[in-house]
């Protein structure tokens, strides 16, 4: 396992590159963003997909992944149903601690295609940036659960390490599969809401990734 300090959220060149050539190499690395740590690798890559489901203990079927996008434009190649009125919701939300579930369009490889929908995030977090930018393809993502920093560590090829990890800070989702409509908040967390109460349909329990 490879080690990098990038404490203050600065992208270091070195260790972003050692990160990426981990990422096109299939594998898994851990780096922080701007909720928390998290586990990721390239959406293409179904070997590493697999692999990050192992270290996380969860099933794909059962659990819902988001993908790291470069910007907000890209949603359109990746997810279905993304009207007009619900790209000006996504450029309100984006960049920021939002997590939208979309329907999964062509470019999700067939993978990560077991319920359907998708969880995407757009950030502008340094670390998530340069990353993306470096390997030039959406990540898939997966946050580390409080207290177990030290064990994810040791499981995967490399760590982008920001220092100790912030607890209790997660993303707040809203489900927009069923279109703007039909918004739903399945979990809030330090993205406000404030502005969205009248398209706001319900609120309900979310089984994270």
């Amino acid at each position: 396992m490879g080690r990098w300090e990038v404490l203050g959220g600065i992208p270091h060149k070195r260790a972003i590159l050692k990160a990426a050539q981990a990422l096109r190499a299939g594998k898994v690395v851990l780096y922080p963003t701007d909720t928390t740590y998290a586990i990721g690798c390239l959406l293409s890559e179904k070997g590493a997909f697999e692999t990050l489901c192992q270290i996380r203990r969860v099933r794909p079927d059962k659990s819902l992944f988001s993908v790291f996008l470069p910007e907000v434009g890209a949603i359109g190649q990746y997810a279905l149903g993304v009207d007009t009125p619900t790209y000006r919701l996504l450029k309100r939300l984006w960049p920021g601690p939002y997590t939208v579930i979309l329907r999964a369009g062509p470019a999700i490889p067939r993978h990560l295609w077991y319920r359907k929908t998708i969880g995407f995030r757009v950030t502008d977090y340094p670390i998530v940036r340069a990353l993306l930018e470096e390997v030039g393809e959406p990540i898939v993502t997966a946050g580390v659960p409080d207290g177990q920093l030290a064990s994810y560590m040791a499981q995967v090829a490399e760590v982008l390490d920001a220092g100790p990890a912030p607890e209790g800070r997660r993303t707040t989702v809203i489900d927009l599969s069923e279109g703007i409509g039909a918004l739903r908040v399945l979990r809030r967390g330090i993205g406000s809401l404030e502005g969205l109460e009248p398209f706001l349909l319900s609120s309900e329990p979310f089984q994270e990734a």
